[in-house]
Order: structure tokens, then C-alpha cells, then sequence
């Protein structure tokens, strides 16, 4: 289904600012497209990955630290929800988890390539494509596998102990991209890592998909006016993902892929109504008493049974 045109209602004049039309379809092929291909130059002419990494991140969550201030998606959200600690904190072990899971990954995926490369007798990744198709492949190859995790996220209650964790925010902005639960992201960079490895990806892929889901990621979730068109049937863009994120239960059951949405169009789970924006309402359905501190989040999935009792006591008053 197609975009509405109209602002949303409670940013009337941010929408009318100049600029914003022309912004809003522009930001986010200019932050995703200008990341990558940095981060293509530089390790093709330096053979640097990590300088190629930082480069392209920084283009990208610049580009959307100024778009939040200059042309926000609502008023409101611009302002402090008392969820920066929590976000910044979810932030820093979302670094240090990743960090600590790869070498373990990274084994696993290659006695998997092994195992393939032994019966196949070659190894299956395409390695003489340029770096932006492979790139695309893994974007696609990795989706799927992330898809149905996210999925069976909010389909499994065991699951779903650990991913409301995501939905708990009050507001949609840039770093809440990476409110995930420690152990989900176990999960999450199980789905990447080792899915990429078997295959026999080289380290620039798994640097350019670093680069292409972070910005992704943090456009997803922006406070910022965005438009993409055609785009949305391609990639999982903040006009799809607000609804995901919405405190309706069967909005929020919708829109899963976490880069693209592909597999959202074949499993028939896209959803993107023409007659009206995302709603402003976002949060977790039901469960009104999940914790908002970091610590709390950690240990929530320990004291599910007391949150679901809470939250149904506060509904009841």
C-alpha cells in the first residue's frame, strides 16, 4: 500500500517548513547510499575495514542527528522522555555484546563452511561480485534469518519476554535503535554472523553490513520526516516500522523485517495503510507495568509473571 501524503498531525509546522518536502524524500537515500559508498572507497583504496566502518557510520548518524532537530517526525519526541540513560546504556552493551559473541560466531559459521565446502566441494559465496552485490546478498540471506526471529518474537511468550525489551520505548528517536535485550542480541548477531561465515563471506561484507543495518537501523527508528515511495516495498523504513511500534496489538504484530521487508511482502506480513499515518502511540500492548531502567529490562524476563499481574491490576483500576 501507498504512503499518505499528509503530515502528521501534530507537526503541522515542521512540515510546512521550507525544505521539508524535498528532505523527507531525500535524508534517508542520501544517509544510506553516501555511508556505503564511503565505506566501499576507503577499504578499496586503503584496505582499511575499520577506517571504511567509522567513516561510513559517522555520514550516517550525522545526517540523522541533524534531521532530528532541523525536521522532526513529532514535536514531542524531540524532547527528553527520561529514556536517554536507558537508550545510551542499551547502546553500550549492544557494542560490547557484539564484540563478545563474534570470535564465538564466527567459529561456529566456519566449522558449518566446512561442513558445507566438503560436501559441495567449493565454497558457495560469490566472491568475485563487486562489493555492492555482495552487499545485497547479504542483506537478503541474513533477512531471512532475522526475520523469523523477530517474528517468532512476538509469536513465542519465551521470546517475548526478552523483545518487549524493544518496544518498551516512549518515543521513536536514533538511539533507541539499539534497545534490544543482552540476550536477544545474542540471538540477533547469531543470525548474521553465522549465516554469513558457513556462506564464506569476506571481512568487507560483514563490514558493509555493519554499516548498511546500523544506518538503516538508526533511519528506522529516527524522529525525522521521511518519505520513500517505491522504496518500501524494498526496504523496512521508519513509514512501515512506526507501525510496528504501535501500542495496537495487530499493528504491532506487522512489518518485521529489520533491513528489508521482502520477506514482510512474501509471508504476507507487510502492512502500510494509505488512508493514514503511523500512530503517535507507541509502546507495549497490555503490559504497562514492564520496567523502564536498564537493569530492570535486564532482569525482566525473571519477573514476567509479576509484570503481566501488575499491568492487568493497573488496566483493572
Amino acid at each position: 500500500m501507498a504512503a499518505s501524503a499528509h503530515p502528521h498531525p501534530l507537526v503541522p509546522e515542521a512540515a510546512q517548513r521550507s525544505g521539508a518536502v524535498l528532505f523527507s524524500w531525500a535524508v534517508f537515500p542520501v544517509a544510506f547510499v553516501g555511508s556505503l559508498a564511503l565505506s566501499i572507497v576507503l577499504v578499496e583504496r586503503t584496505g582499511s575495514q575499520l577506517l571504511a566502518l567509522l567513516a561510513g557510520l559517522a555520514v550516517g548518524y550525522g545526517i540523522v542527528l541533524v534531521g532530528e532537530r532541523v525536521y522532526p517526525f513529532v514535536s514531542d519526541w524531540s524532547r527528553n522522555h527520561d529514556d536517554v540513560p536507558t537508550d545510551a546504556a542499551w547502546f553500550g552493551s549492544t557494542v560490547a555484546i557484539g564484540s563478545l559473541v563474534t570470535p564465538g560466531m564466527t567459529a561456529l559459521g566456519g566449522w558449518l563452511g566446512a561442513g558445507l565446502s566438503e560436501r559441495l566441494g567449493s565454497q558457495l559465496w560469490p566472491s568475485d561480485w563487486s562489493l555492492a552485490a555482495q552487499l545485497a546478498l547479504a542483506l537478503v540471506v541474513v533477512e531471512f534469518f532475522q526475520y523469523w526471529m523477530h517474528r517468532f518474537g512476538h509469536e513465542v511468550d519465551l521470546l517475548w519476554r526478552l523483545h518487549a525489551t524493544h518496544h518498551s520505548a516512549p518515543r521513536l528517536y536514533w538511539l533507541n535503535a539499539s534497545r534490544f535485550h543482552a540476550l536477544e542480541i545474542v540471538l540477533l548477531n547469531a543470525g548474521f554472523i553465522v549465516p554469513l561465515v558457513a556462506l564464506g563471506a569476506g571481512p568487507s561484507v560483514f563490514m558493509l553490513w555493519i554499516v548498511a543495518s546500523s544506518v538503516h537501523g538508526i533511519c528506522q527508528h529516527a524522529n525525522m520526516q521521511i518519505r520513500c515511495g517505491l522504496l518500501n516495498w524494498i526496504f523496512s523504513m521508519s513509514e512501515l516500522h512506526r507501525w510496528h511500534h504501535s501500542d495496537v496489538l495487530r499493528e504491532s504484530n506487522t512489518n518485521y523485517g529489520l533491513n528489508l521487508i521482502v520477506w514482510d511482502i512474501l509471508f504476507r506480513t507487510r502492512v502500510l495503510p494509505a488512508d493514514r499515518e503511523a500512530p503517535e502511540g507507541i509502546g507495549i500492548s497490555g503490559l504497562s507495568a514492564f520496567p523502564m531502567t536498564w537493569w530492570a529490562q535486564i532482569c525482566s524476563p525473571l519477573h514476567w509473571a509479576r509484570i503481566k499481574r501488575e499491568s492487568a491490576a493497573k488496566t483493572a483500576v
